[in-house]
């Protein structure tokens, strides 16, 4: 699985907002989820806050994702499935 930060957004949200999340892919880049708060800078000691925020800062290197439509393409990919673990 691979993992980085993205900023996302939620185009139908009555206040729509911009917030960088965790989002997880398969190994052909495909999104398979993300983590549902926000994310937020850490670390034990004032390094690893660093290394945790410029982490984070990579995300404006890349689209920013529409969670609305990664939601959709989730419940899609799992009634796909369902579907052919039925047959």
């Amino acid at each position: 699985m691979i993992r980085n930060y993205r900023v996302c957004f939620r185009p139908k949200s009555e206040v729509p907002t911009s917030q960088i999340h965790e989002v997880f892919y398969d190994n052909h880049y495909d999104v398979i989820g993300y983590e549902k708060a926000p994310a937020v800078a850490f670390g034990d000691v004032t390094e690893e806050l660093y290394e945790s925020f410029c982490e984070m800062m990579k995300a404006f290197d890349e689209v920013p994702l529409n969670l609305d439509h990664v939601d959709y393409l989730i419940k899609v990919k799992k009634e796909n499935e369902r579907k052919s673990n039925s047959n």
